[in-house]
């Protein structure tokens, strides 16, 4: 089972895979503000270690991609339901539709309170 609390490190812009999961993840940062990322780290040389927990400001490890070693394809990306493709393109807007569609409903006038505070 995976430790919530300290599953993985922050996956900035400057770390790279060598592959087009680096793609995947560029294209979600010029395209979500807040982006989070974080690459799971394993206690064994021999685990697997290419799965990425994505959020944004509204919540963290909102969607899992798993990639094959290198951050190549297949990418596996789940939240709830699970899609599969070999296509940074394809894999970043899936990723972003479903980052987009499962932001927490807006609260009127209590989020108008917070900004007048």
């Amino acid at each position: 089972m995976i430790d919530l609390l300290n599953r993985g490190r922050p996956w900035t812009g400057a770390d790279r895979t060598g592959g087009l999961v680096d793609e995947v993840f560029d294209q979600l940062r010029r395209r979500i503000p807040g982006l989070a990322v974080e690459r799971l780290e394993v206690t064994h040389p021999a685990d697997d270690d290419n799965v990425y927990f994505i959020g944004d400001e509204h919540g963290l490890d909102r969607v899992q991609l798993d990639t094959a070693p290198g951050g190549q394809p297949l990418f596996y990306i789940e939240t709830g339901s699970q899609r599969q493709t070999s296509e940074a393109v394809e894999a970043a807007a899936i990723i972003r539709n479903w980052l987009e569609h499962s932001r927490p409903p807006a609260r009127p006038g209590l989020d108008q309170q917070a900004e007048h505070s």
